[in-house]
This record gives C-alpha cells, structure tokens and sequence, in this order.
C-alpha cells in the first residue's frame, strides 16, 4: 500500500538529506514521477487530477503510463496542459474516434452498394473464414493521434520531450511488457492501449503489441527506472476488491479479463508509491467515452481529496531554485509536405497509393486533407486502414503513408427478413488483386424462398484504376402478384428475371461512375400452381428475351449507405433493344390467349429512366429528403418492360421502383413521373420515425413531353400515398415496421424489414 503522509514527509527529509550532502555544489531537486494507469474511457479522469497538479505547481519531471493513461500522460508530456487535455475529450467525435468507419462519399463508386451492408466480414483462407484480430482496426485513434502529435516529429527519443516520457505495451510474441523509449509517439500510445479483441494488435518489428494493462497496467517501476524519487500514481483501472457491479459491459468484462495478470503486480507498485489518487469510478465503464465531463470531474474530485498531501509535496519542492516551468507548445494548423512516401505494400502498387491518395507534395496540408487522403485509401476497399508517420525534411515535412492492405479474399454475410419475400440468408464472396492484378470479382447468394444471385467482375486499367472493363450477371426468382381493382389480392405466379451485360466504366472520382454495356435480358413467368393456372391450362413457361446496348451513368454524394442525413444521388439508365424472342413452352392452343405478356408492339425503341434524391438535414436531429424521378419510351412497350412500382427500398428487386402506399409490384406502367418527400426525426440515437409522401402519375399520355408517338393508354391515373415509418438501425441492420395507405384504392399496406438487404 502507499506510504503514509507521516512517512512520506521522512521519506522526503531522508532522500533531501543524502543527496544535499552528496552535492556541495548546488542543491538537488528530487524528481517527481506521475504514473497514469489505465481503464480505458475511465483514463480521463486523469486529466481531472493533472488540473490540481497545475494549480499547487506540481510540475512532473517524469511521466509513465499505459492504455489510456498513455495517451493522457503522452499528450502532456510533449506539451499539452490539462485544459487543453479537456478541450480535447470534449470535442471528439467519439463515434468517429472509435470506429474504422468513412463516409460513403469517399467509397469508390462501384464498392459503394457493398459497404457497411454486412453483418459479418472475414478475412477467406484456405483453412476457412477468419475472424478479425479486433473489433476495430483503431483508424480514429490513429489518424486523432497523428495529428495532436504533429509536433513532435523532430523528436525520436522520449527523453528530448518537454517531459521525459515512456509508456508500455505487452508483446504478444514474446509474453514480455514493451517499454517505448523512442520512435514514433502516435504509434506507441496506439499500441499501449490496443485492448485485446477490441482493438486491432500493433505490429512493430517482430513484436504483436497489445494494451499494456495486459502486463503492467500501473507501471511505477518504470518510472523509478527513469529516476523519479516521488511518484505520484493515479489508479482508474485497479479496485482492490472488484465486485459483479464492476463488471456491467462487454467492455468492462474485456478490461478485467485482460488485467487479471497485470493485478498481480499492484502490490509492488503501490509498494513504491507515495501519493495514490483512486478516482471514484464504480458508475463509469471502459466504454464510458461520451462520459468525459464528469468523469474529468471526479478525477478532480479524488485529487482534492489529497490536497493536503499535494501540498505538502509543492511546499516542499518550492524551496527549489532550480524547478522548471512548463514549456509552450506551438500547435500546428497545416504543415507543409516536401515529400510523400509509401511502405509495407505486397500486392498494391506505390502509384496507386499516391494516386487515390490525392495530396501532392510541395503543398500545405491540414488535418482534414490529410485524413480525407486516407479515407480515400481506405475507400477503395482494397486497403482496411492506413496510418503515417512525420520526419522533418530540409524545407517542411516527410509524410511516410503505412498502409494495411486488405486481405485479398474477403467472405461476408449477413441474414434478412421482410413480409413479402420473407427469411433469407445473404453470402459473398469478394476477391481484390486476385485474378489479375488490379481486377475485383464479387460473387453474391440470397438464399431464400425467392432466390437471387448478383455476380461483378472488374478488371482496372493504369495505376490509378479509373476505367477498366466489368462483366456482370443477374438472377433472381420472384413473386409477381395480382391484386383486384379495390385492393384485395387475386393471386400470384412465380417470375425469373435475368441481366448480363459486358462492357467499359469510367470513375473519375469517388462520387461518379459512367457505364457502357452490351446486354442480354430474359424474363420467365412460370405457371406452377399460381395465378397463371388460373388464367389458363397448358402452360409451363413464357416470356421474352432480348439484347442491346446500356448506358448508365450514377452519381452518389450521400453519406451513408441507410439513414442518410446530408447528400445526392442521381441515376440516368438508357436502353437501347435490339432484338427479342418469345420463349414459351406449352400447347400450341394456349399461346393465343397469352399475347399480352410476350407481344412486343416495336422492337427498336429507347427507354429510360432518370431519378435525383437529396437529404438536407434541418438540424442534428430532423431530416428532409425528396425524390423526382421519370421514366418512358419512344415506343410502346411490351409487357416484360413495364416499370414496376411498389413497396419499400429495402424490399424492392432489380426492375422495381419503390412506392409508400403499394405492395411491391402493385402497378406497372410504360411511363410515369414520381416525386416522394421523408421528414425524418431522430429522437434518441439510431431510431427514426418517418413520414412519407409520395405521388405517381403513371398513366398520363404527357403529351407535351412525346414519349410515344402513339401512347395508348386513354384515362389519367394519379395515385398519391403515403404512410409512417418506425426504423432502428440495429446490430442486424436496420429494422423498419411501416403502415400506409393510397388513393389507388385505400388499402392499408404494411411493411416490415430487418436485416441488411441484398
């Protein structure tokens, strides 16, 4: 246990004593060491007690710490005062900090509909699937460390600090505590405090870095290694004896679990402390981050609680001429970049790095360059996170990018569910730098009742992957229902709809993307034991198949891929047929009757269809988005090509276009005009209630605009709906229960999703 205020003041005389008669000369100052231990979230108390320090003068001469006591202990000791350490905690964006997430305006476009649409990823090996070594690969943390340590790149030793500073992480490899002395401080506080299956491991050399609470979550005898004689210790992760209340999150359970060995060695750490300061923290967790301003209080709190013993302490050292004053710090806004380096890479190249990169050097960058250079890294999704390092050139700085590729064959998976096509289980498979350097193949199953299968291949061109060549292949089994004119349903037959297309792509950046294609499209309606009996007898298959050429061009700023809050998105799909066939497969007797589904009035003809989305937000917590979108011919269509409308974005299929009001493929047109408005409101974080309106004129002749030259369609048809939306976005993905009506024939339709869609 630590000293008593009676025997530390002995302790005190007794090493000024030995040490003034050792020195004729000048009188020696004791050195005081600060120990910052850690416990995660709780590590901000110490910026509490730091606060009492600088008040009564106590300046450290060494400091130590691990985990979160690293970063806090690391951060003062290059030059931060506690104000700005609580400056720091208050505006983080926590949920940035700890989370690899970017925004989805910085995905390459055509990764853009995969990411963040799985509920577990995994590295594909040939022994099977692998789990990630973290729940998080730290990119927050690090890009937040990178910058608050700017400058310090002059340094290399820790010594050369304002304050001599070492913090301790555990290696992996070799079951022994790493002491950094040196190198890169980002690095070493990232790595201290690497929570073990939370955060990703840090590799350095040959070692396997993981949190230093593993080994030495308090680490006093590095400190006195240093030289300190007075150590002061600020607990936040250790209780003498932890009770089941201690343990009230996942968090908390993984803290604990990764200390056990570490509590062993306490008692020789308190052993040789002189004043601990043990922050009240049984309301607050690991994971307690968005806790920052009380938990900085308590810290505080405890620290006055030995005001007399800190007083004591600053009394005593005050007799001292030779006490130092805490350095000034110049913070830096933007540094100039002479040179931008690349290390690590195995199966990417240097140019394509520097190039999605996007900084140029002999330029002054700051943070938000910098970052949202490697966001873009990241967003090609061939590389999972990337951090850097500063050293001082001749005239500014040298940025060496430490890209971590990601692993070339990745398996992911995700479940489903939804009132119309109910249950489903959703796989794939994506292989980056695989088949050919530079080539991406996705290979996606949703198994269910109502299967579907989406294959992609791209094969880039030139270093920086702007253009390339794309295979793609669709399939998918659905449900077709047809329902009475006052709403009710009359029955349903099963439907197979199939799309390939070959051709080039052009992505200039992250939000566009330009496609050109030759395509083959067949869509079978099958009899069964559905609707198509009922019509007629004799009848196993029909439909049509057909192929052309297909022009789409997308453009997607949104921010992310459900709920988004701010952005745009425009789609233009232009088609261009070149031939059909009827496929049929039945009495001869029978396809007389069924001209309707397989006629097709003109072969040659363009359809098209164009649609713009934006969000505004209106505030943190209230949403506007609104939809127009259009569509048609310059000929009649058959049948097989009419637009489908109905039902839920999360539901909707291939050749659907979602509609508030209707059950999916509720109605169906050769041309239309749409427009939908969603006031969302967010009362409490990730729930969302909705209301949605929307209106569709889909049987119009639009006279002015000509689509057809012979529309046939005589009567005007508009129908308005709308509904309100209950959505969470969960673990699962989000979950949507709605309820809505229309004007077509005021029925009420009832969604209900959850899970991540195909």
């Amino acid at each position: 246990m630590p000293k008593s205020p009676y025997l530390f003041s002995i302790a005190f005389l007794f090493v000024f004593s030995s040490l003034f008669a050792q020195q004729s000369e000048e009188t020696y100052r004791p050195k005081v060491g600060l120990v910052l231990s850690g416990g995660g979230a709780k590590g901000m108390a110490h910026v509490g007690v730091l606060k009492v320090l600088e008040e009564l003068n106590i300046r450290p001469d060494y400091i130590t710490g691990t985990s979160m006591g690293s970063i806090m202990g690391g951060l003062y000791a290059i030059g931060y005062t506690a104000d700005q350490l609580d400056s720091i905690i208050n505006v983080i964006d926590w949920n940035a900090m700890l989370s690899d997430k970017i925004p989805l305006t910085l995905v390459v476009p055509e990764e853009k509909h995969a990411y963040s649409r799985f509920l577990f990823q995994f590295d594909l090996t040939r022994k099977g699937p692998v789990l990630p070594a973290g729940v998080v690969a730290g990119q927050g943390i690090a890009e937040e460390m990178n910058h608050l340590t700017w400058h310090t790149a002059e340094y290399d030793n820790f010594d050369d600090f304002p304050i001599p500073f070492r913090c301790v992480a555990s290696d992996l490899i070799s079951g022994e505590p790493h002491v950094f002395k040196s190198g890169n401080l980002a690095t070493a506080m990232r790595a201290s405090m690497a929570i073990p299956s939370v955060f990703s491991p840090v590799v350095i050399d040959s070692m396997l870095l993981v949190d230093g609470g593993v080994l030495d979550n308090m680490p006093v005898l590095t400190c006195k290694e240093m030289g300190a004689d007075i150590i002061i210790t600020i607990n936040v992760g250790f209780r003498e004896k932890p009770s089941i209340d201690d343990f009230k999150s996942i968090g908390d359970v993984l803290m604990g679990a990764a200390m056990i060995r570490s509590n062993y060695n306490i008692d020789e750490s308190l052993a040789h402390t002189d004043i601990l300061i043990s922050p009240d923290l049984l309301d607050y967790g690991a994971a307690s981050f968005f806790n920052g301003r009380e938990i900085i209080d308590l810290g505080e709190d405890a620290a006055r609680e030995r005001f007399d013993e800190l007083e004591d302490l600053a009394n005593f050292l005050s007799q001292f001429d030779n006490q130092q004053d805490a350095p000034e710090i110049q913070l830096l806004d933007e540094i100039y970049i002479e040179d931008i380096r690349v290390e690590g890479l195995q199966h990417v190249s240097d140019k394509f790095i520097l190039g999605k990169f996007g900084l140029e050097k002999g330029n002054n960058y700051n943070k938000q360059d910098i970052n949202g250079g490697l966001h873009k890294l990241m967003g090609t999704r061939y590389i999972s996170n990337v951090s850097y390092h500063l050293e001082l050139g001749q005239h500014g700085y040298i940025l060496t990018l430490q890209p971590i590729e990601t692993f070339r064959s990745k398996y992911n998976f995700s479940i489903h569910y939804n009132n119309t096509y109910k249950a489903s289980a959703i796989f794939n498979l994506t292989l980056r730098n695989y088949v050919f350097k530079g080539s991406h193949l996705g290979l996606t199953f949703d198994l269910s009742e109502y299967p579907r299968i989406n294959t992609e291949f791209i094969d880039y061109i030139g270093a920086r992957q702007l253009a390339g060549t794309f295979f793609k292949a669709q399939w998918e089994a659905n449900q077709v229902t047809y329902f009475n004119e006052d709403g009710s349903r009359l029955g349903s037959f099963n439907q197979n709809y199939t799309n390939t297309e070959v051709g080039i792509l052009f992505t200039p950046d992250t939000k566009r993307i330009l496609r050109g294609s030759v395509f083959y499209q067949r869509q079978i309606s099958n009899s069964g034991n559905g609707l198509l009996d009922l019509i007629i007898k004799d009848v196993d298959r029909i439909g049509n198949e057909w192929w052309g050429f297909k022009l789409n061009y997308n453009m997607n700023s949104l921010n992310e891929q459900f709920f988004a809050t701010r952005g745009s998105q425009f789609d233009l799909n232009m088609e261009y047929p070149i031939g059909f066939n009827t496929i049929y497969s039945g009495s001869e007797e029978a396809i007389d009757n069924l001209d309707d589904l397989v006629d097709i009035p003109v072969e040659n003809y363009l359809k098209f269809k164009a649609s713009f989305n934006q969000y505004i937000p209106l505030s943190s917590r209230f949403n506007i988005a609104y939809l127009a979108s259009i569509g048609g011919a310059t000929e009649d269509l058959g049948s097989m090509q009419y637009f489908n409308f109905g039902g839920l974005r999360s539901i909707a299929r291939t050749k659907d276009i979602p509609f508030v009001g209707l059950s999916p493929r509720e109605v169906t047109a050769q041309q239309f005009l749409m427009g939908r408005v969603d006031l969302r409101y967010e009362p409490i974080n990730s729930l969302y209630i909705s209301l949605i309106g929307n209106v569709l004129d889909y049987k119009s002749d639009f006279d002015d605009l000509s689509f057809t030259p012979n529309n046939t369609l005589s009567t005007d048809d508009v129908v308005i709906g709308g509904g309100v939306m209950l959505s969470y976005y969960s673990i699962l993905g989000p979950l949507e229960l709605g309820y809505s009506r229309c004007t077509l024939h005021n029925k009420n339709r009832w969604y209900f999703t959850a899970g991540f869609p195909f």
